[in-house]
Protein backbone atom coordinates (compact mmCIF):
# COMPACT_ATOMS: atom_id res chain seq x y z
CA UNK A 1 0.00 0.00 0.00
CA UNK A 2 1.23 3.56 -0.89
CA UNK A 3 2.57 5.83 1.60
CA UNK A 4 0.70 9.09 1.79
CA UNK A 5 2.44 12.25 1.36
CA UNK A 6 1.67 16.09 1.42
CA UNK A 7 0.56 17.52 -1.42
CA UNK A 8 3.72 19.41 -2.25
CA UNK A 9 5.71 16.47 -1.63
CA UNK A 10 3.46 14.75 -4.07
CA UNK A 11 4.19 17.32 -6.78
CA UNK A 12 7.36 17.30 -6.24
CA UNK A 13 8.19 13.19 -6.74
CA UNK A 14 5.31 13.07 -9.71
CA UNK A 15 8.03 16.16 -11.15
CA UNK A 16 11.15 14.06 -10.95
CA UNK A 17 9.15 10.94 -11.89
CA UNK A 18 8.48 12.56 -15.05
CA UNK A 19 11.67 14.03 -15.44
CA UNK A 20 13.46 10.96 -15.09
CA UNK A 21 11.09 8.93 -17.16
CA UNK A 22 11.55 11.32 -20.33
CA UNK A 23 15.46 10.79 -19.46
CA UNK A 24 14.89 7.34 -19.60
CA UNK A 25 13.27 7.64 -22.86
CA UNK A 26 15.98 9.97 -24.52
CA UNK A 27 18.71 7.53 -23.30
CA UNK A 28 16.42 4.25 -25.08
CA UNK A 29 16.27 6.28 -28.66
CA UNK A 30 20.25 6.76 -28.21
CA UNK A 31 20.81 2.92 -27.32
CA UNK A 32 22.96 4.12 -24.41
CA UNK A 33 22.12 1.20 -21.91
CA UNK A 34 23.62 2.97 -18.85
CA UNK A 35 21.80 6.16 -19.01
CA UNK A 36 18.71 4.21 -19.21
CA UNK A 37 19.46 2.22 -16.15
CA UNK A 38 20.32 5.49 -14.53
CA UNK A 39 17.51 7.19 -15.20
CA UNK A 40 14.76 4.39 -14.12
CA UNK A 41 17.05 3.62 -11.10
CA UNK A 42 16.43 7.40 -10.31
CA UNK A 43 12.74 7.18 -10.99
CA UNK A 44 12.18 3.74 -8.93
CA UNK A 45 14.22 5.27 -5.74
CA UNK A 46 13.02 8.83 -6.18
CA UNK A 47 10.67 9.58 -8.66
CA UNK A 48 8.13 6.74 -7.34
CA UNK A 49 8.47 4.54 -10.35
CA UNK A 50 8.98 1.26 -8.09
CA UNK A 51 5.22 0.97 -8.05
CA UNK A 52 5.03 1.22 -12.05
CA UNK A 53 5.23 -1.83 -14.75
CA UNK A 54 7.30 1.18 -16.35
CA UNK A 55 10.15 1.52 -14.82
CA UNK A 56 10.84 -2.48 -14.41
CA UNK A 57 10.39 -2.80 -18.17
CA UNK A 58 12.81 -0.04 -19.01
CA UNK A 59 15.35 -2.08 -16.49
CA UNK A 60 14.90 -4.77 -19.09
CA UNK A 61 15.58 -3.17 -21.78
CA UNK A 62 18.57 -1.59 -20.64
CA UNK A 63 20.21 -5.05 -19.79
CA UNK A 64 18.98 -6.11 -23.10
CA UNK A 65 20.71 -3.16 -24.91
CA UNK A 66 23.77 -4.10 -23.12
CA UNK A 67 23.25 -7.83 -24.55
CA UNK A 68 22.80 -9.21 -20.73
CA UNK A 69 19.24 -11.18 -20.79
CA UNK A 70 19.31 -13.17 -17.96
CA UNK A 71 20.16 -9.59 -16.05
CA UNK A 72 16.29 -8.43 -18.22
CA UNK A 73 14.53 -11.54 -16.56
CA UNK A 74 15.85 -10.23 -13.20
CA UNK A 75 15.14 -7.10 -13.52
CA UNK A 76 11.24 -7.85 -13.95
CA UNK A 77 11.62 -10.65 -11.29
CA UNK A 78 12.52 -7.45 -8.86
CA UNK A 79 9.42 -5.87 -9.86
CA UNK A 80 7.39 -9.02 -9.71
CA UNK A 81 8.76 -10.19 -6.01
CA UNK A 82 8.24 -6.97 -4.60
CA UNK A 83 6.64 -4.09 -6.22
CA UNK A 84 4.12 -4.73 -8.48
CA UNK A 85 0.37 -5.78 -7.12
CA UNK A 86 -1.99 -6.15 -9.59
CA UNK A 87 -2.77 -8.97 -11.73
CA UNK A 88 -3.40 -7.52 -15.00
CA UNK A 89 0.22 -5.75 -14.17
CA UNK A 90 2.21 -9.26 -12.94
CA UNK A 91 0.88 -10.23 -15.96
CA UNK A 92 2.32 -7.89 -18.69
CA UNK A 93 5.61 -8.20 -16.45
CA UNK A 94 5.60 -12.05 -16.61
CA UNK A 95 4.64 -11.80 -20.75
CA UNK A 96 7.76 -9.31 -21.21
CA UNK A 97 9.64 -11.89 -19.33
CA UNK A 98 8.30 -15.16 -21.44
CA UNK A 99 9.32 -13.07 -24.47
CA UNK A 100 12.78 -13.09 -23.13
CA UNK A 101 13.46 -16.54 -22.12
CA UNK A 102 11.92 -17.18 -25.32
CA UNK A 103 13.48 -15.09 -28.16
CA UNK A 104 16.57 -14.10 -26.32
CA UNK A 105 17.50 -17.17 -24.14
CA UNK A 106 15.77 -19.70 -26.60
CA UNK A 107 14.29 -21.28 -24.36
CA UNK A 108 10.64 -21.63 -25.52
CA UNK A 109 9.43 -24.49 -22.63
CA UNK A 110 10.38 -22.37 -19.89
CA UNK A 111 9.14 -19.01 -21.53
CA UNK A 112 5.65 -20.74 -22.39
CA UNK A 113 5.20 -21.36 -18.08
CA UNK A 114 5.00 -17.11 -18.33
CA UNK A 115 3.02 -16.74 -21.70
CA UNK A 116 0.41 -19.09 -20.58
CA UNK A 117 -2.87 -17.32 -20.84
CA UNK A 118 -4.10 -18.82 -17.74
CA UNK A 119 -2.79 -14.77 -16.77
CA UNK A 120 -4.96 -11.91 -18.24
CA UNK A 121 -2.78 -9.99 -20.49
CA UNK A 122 -4.90 -6.60 -20.60
CA UNK A 123 -6.79 -5.96 -23.80
CA UNK A 124 -4.23 -3.57 -25.48
CA UNK A 125 -1.59 -6.72 -25.01
CA UNK A 126 -3.61 -9.48 -25.85
CA UNK A 127 -4.48 -8.79 -29.12
CA UNK A 128 -1.49 -11.60 -30.48
CA UNK A 129 -1.53 -13.48 -27.32
CA UNK A 130 -2.51 -17.03 -28.53
CA UNK A 131 -0.78 -16.95 -31.96
CA UNK A 132 2.45 -16.03 -30.38
CA UNK A 133 1.84 -18.85 -27.74
CA UNK A 134 1.22 -21.10 -30.66
CA UNK A 135 4.52 -20.23 -31.87
CA UNK A 136 6.57 -20.83 -28.68
CA UNK A 137 4.95 -23.91 -28.20
CA UNK A 138 5.83 -25.15 -31.50
CA UNK A 139 9.36 -24.19 -31.23
CA UNK A 140 9.11 -25.84 -27.56
CA UNK A 141 8.44 -28.82 -28.89
CA UNK A 142 11.34 -28.96 -31.41
CA UNK A 143 13.56 -27.54 -28.61
CA UNK A 144 16.60 -30.23 -27.25
CA UNK A 145 16.78 -27.96 -24.25
CA UNK A 146 16.24 -29.85 -21.27
CA UNK A 147 17.84 -27.39 -18.29
CA UNK A 148 15.79 -23.99 -17.65
CA UNK A 149 17.56 -20.97 -18.69
CA UNK A 150 16.07 -19.47 -15.82
CA UNK A 151 14.04 -20.01 -12.48
CA UNK A 152 10.25 -19.44 -12.61
CA UNK A 153 8.83 -16.21 -12.01
CA UNK A 154 8.74 -15.24 -8.56
CA UNK A 155 5.13 -14.61 -6.42
CA UNK A 156 4.39 -11.30 -4.92
CA UNK A 157 6.66 -11.37 -1.73
CA UNK A 158 5.82 -7.75 -0.36
CA UNK A 159 8.61 -6.97 2.35
CA UNK A 160 6.95 -3.83 3.56
CA UNK A 161 10.26 -2.79 5.49
CA UNK A 162 11.70 -2.43 1.32
CA UNK A 163 8.20 -0.57 0.14
CA UNK A 164 9.43 2.22 2.76
CA UNK A 165 12.56 2.41 1.13
CA UNK A 166 11.81 4.45 -2.15
CA UNK A 167 9.52 7.09 -2.78
CA UNK A 168 5.47 6.22 -2.77
CA UNK A 169 3.13 6.26 -5.47
CA UNK A 170 2.30 9.49 -7.07
CA UNK A 171 0.57 8.23 -9.93
CA UNK A 172 -3.18 7.35 -10.59
CA UNK A 173 -3.73 4.26 -12.35
CA UNK A 174 -5.44 0.96 -13.01
CA UNK A 175 -3.90 -2.42 -13.00
CA UNK A 176 -3.50 -2.78 -16.57
CA UNK A 177 -3.31 0.56 -18.08
CA UNK A 178 -0.52 0.85 -20.76
CA UNK A 179 2.93 1.80 -19.48
CA UNK A 180 3.53 4.97 -20.53
CA UNK A 181 6.67 3.91 -22.39
CA UNK A 182 5.38 1.15 -24.02
CA UNK A 183 5.50 2.37 -27.69
CA UNK A 184 9.03 2.64 -27.03
CA UNK A 185 9.91 -0.61 -25.62
CA UNK A 186 7.41 -2.58 -27.74
CA UNK A 187 9.71 -3.69 -30.08
CA UNK A 188 12.08 -5.49 -27.52
CA UNK A 189 9.02 -7.56 -27.35
CA UNK A 190 8.32 -8.40 -30.56
CA UNK A 191 7.78 -11.87 -31.01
Amino acid sequence: MPIEVGESESAGTRALGERCRRGALAALAKDDWHEVYRWTKSWVTSGGGAWLPDTWVLYAVSALLKGEPRTAVHALDLGLATWITGSQDRAVLRWCRGVIIWTRLNDPKTALTDLDPADALPAWLAADQSDAIDRCAEDAARSRKRVPSVSPSPTLATAHEVRGTVAPSVINRRDGDEPSIWVAVAPYFAT
